[in-house]
């Protein structure tokens, strides 16, 4: 689940790189690998389009990603689901923060997050037709 979450997540991180560089899709969101993820959120935490609560939460996640993609016997451990839980707490209401634990809600709920915070961005993207409804 961390790994295909943080695939979908990649793809939205592109998205919104090259709505918000010059440069984004040529450079920055290219299948050249030229820049990390790390690099990429740093560089949207500057641009205030990730605020510092998102970005950490985003930069923990990929350190999670990066555990699963090359740890043999990968498992999430009670630290890594107690960090999720007070982590999402901004995002969420406060009841539903306090019932978070498992990783698969968690993972649900940080996708729709980027996707609710940066509707400006992925609509013309990804529904194409509800973002010409918008207009």
């Amino acid at each position: 689940m961390v790994i295909i979450t943080h695939g979908f997540i990649e793809l939205l991180i592109n998205t919104i790189i090259t709505a918000h560089c010059k440069h984004g899709k040529k450079r920055i969101a290219s299948n050249k690998r030229d820049y990390s993820q790390s690099v990429k959120l740093v560089l949207l935490n500057e641009l205030n389009v990730l605020d510092n609560r998102l970005f950490k939460i985003l930069d923990w996640f990929r350190k999670l990603r990066n555990r699963a993609a090359h740890e043999p016997f990968f498992q999430v451990t009670q630290s890594d689901l107690e960090f999720a839980k007070k982590s999402m707490n901004r995002f969420i209401p406060v009841n539903e923060a306090n019932e978070l634990n498992d990783l698969n809600k968690f993972c649900k709920l940080l996708v729709g997050t980027i996707w609710n915070n940066n509707l400006d961005e992925l609509l013309p993207v990804f529904v194409p037709t509800l973002a010409r409804k918008k207009l």
